[in-house]
This record gives structure tokens, C-alpha cells and sequence, in this order.
């Protein structure tokens, strides 16, 4: 496995516009919709979802749901609880968050009415999750969980916070059916690609998988990228 150090000096090398395309973009407009002070929910959030803690001083309060309770936090506070019955009063939060969630429920309608009644009128639902229908989640949909535990154990992630995966709302014109079945308006959807956090074992694999994502930033091949972004809108009388 090659050193944060040497993947910066890929990364600037192979490309330098990473940082930009992959997570400004979506740091940029999850931080245009939080009101002051805003009342902010992390479905499926861990110990916190790292995009949140530049936006710190934007967030009144930042509340987290998840099924098992982590070591630390950098949550103002954490509910046990699941993102299809969320343990929540109507109308408690300006913005949700769902980072790297969605391909985890195993209701997903019933999770975007709960995430549409939690939400404030106007307010905005955002999210990141990977498109199924690529090579590396194709292969990633056929493997047992099992195999996600050892696979991610190698890029340090536990494994008991690998947990199963369904994909069953990873297909981008779906979820946009879906999302505006269930009372929300599209803000901003678009799609990119991080092979390249795969294939961090050696030099080569990670500069290789550095060129392929930064390919698919053409037009043509917008098909390939395999992670989908999101922020879509809540409005007054949202079943």
C-alpha cells in the first residue's frame, strides 16, 4: 500500500484537478444550502462525515444516525436508529446528508419519504453514492459481504463498518424518478469517478487508475463514472 505521501504526488502528477472535480464541487454546494445556524442531519453518518467539518461554523447543530454507535465522534450528538424509520419529529432539519449511504438501504422509497418528512420545507437533501451500472460496482454488486470486509480492510477501513450492500437506488434516472416521486425537486446532479481510491497497492495501479478517472471527465464517457452526486429539494405539502 503506497504512502498518503505518494499519492499526493500522483495525484498532482496524473491529476491535478482532482481535488476540484471529485469534492469541491460537492463541498461547494452542500455549504450553499445550509442556512446560519442550520439544524443539520448525517444519515448513516459513522462517527461524522468528514465534508461536514469545514462547515462548522455554518452548523447550529449537527445530529447523527446510524446503527452502531463509533469509538469517537464529530457529532454534536448520535441516534441510533435507521435512515427508512428515522426517530424524528417532522420538519427537524434545514439540510441532510447521506455520504456514501444510499447503496446501503434496503427500502429506499420509504427512506426518501422519512428523509422528505425530517426535512423543513425548502429544505435540501444531498448525497454520494456509487452508480451500479460501472465496471468497478458492477463486480462490487456480485461480491458477498464478506469480501467487502477483506477488500476494504486492506485500505484501512474496519470491518465493522462495512456493512451490506443492495444497490437498489444506484442507477442515476431512477433516483431521479424516484427522488421527484417522492415530493423532491433536482437542484444539481452529476456524476464522477474514483477508481483511482481502489487501487491504491502500488505506484503503477493508482496512476493508472488516476488516468481512467480523469478520462471519463470527457463527455463521451460520462457513462463510466461511478459515483453519483446530488442535492435535491423538499417543498411545501411533500407526502
Amino acid at each position: 500500500m503506497i504512502s498518503p505521501e505518494t499519492r499526493a504526488e500522483l495525484e498532482r502528477r496524473f491529476y491535478p484537478q482532482l481535488d476540484e472535480v471529485v469534492f469541491q464541487r460537492f463541498a461547494r454546494q452542500l455549504a450553499a444550502r445550509l442556512p446560519e445556524g442550520a439544524v443539520v442531519l448525517d444519515a448513516g453518518s459513522g462517527p461524522g462525515t468528514w465534508v461536514l467539518e469545514a462547515l462548522h461554523e455554518q452548523i447550529g447543530l449537527l445530529v447523527g444516525v446510524d446503527v452502531y454507535v463509533p469509538d469517537a465522534m464529530t457529532l454534536d450528538a448520535l441516534v441510533l436508529g435507521s435512515v427508512e424509520r428515522l426517530p424524528f419529529a417532522d420538519g427537524s432539519f434545514d439540510l441532510v446528508l447521506a455520504y456514501l449511504m444510499i447503496e446501503h438501504l434496503a427500502e429506499p422509497a420509504a427512506a426518501w419519504r422519512e428523509i422528505a418528512r425530517v426535512l423543513k420545507p425548502g429544505g435540501s437533501f444531498c448525497f454520494k453514492t456509487p452508480a451500479v451500472a460501472t465496471p468497478l460496482f458492477a463486480l462490487s454488486h456480485l461480491l458477498p459481504t464478506s469480501w467487502h470486509q477483506r477488500l476494504k480492510a486492506r485500505i484501512g477501513t474496519p470491518e465493522r463498518e462495512v456493512f451490506p450492500t443492495y444497490y437498489r437506488a444506484n442507477a442515476l434516472n431512477s433516483l431521479d424518478d424516484d427522488l421527484h416521486a417522492a415530493g423532491f425537486h433536482r437542484d444539481w446532479l452529476t456524476t464522477v469517478d474514483q477508481t483511482y481510491a481502489y487501487l491504491p497497492h502500488t505506484r503503477a495501479t493508482y496512476a493508472l487508475g488516476l488516468l481512467y478517472s480523469r478520462l471519463t471527465e470527457q463527455p463521451f464517457l460520462r457513462g463510466l463514472r461511478n459515483q453519483i452526486l446530488g442535492v435535491y429539494r423538499v417543498g411545501e405539502g411533500t407526502p
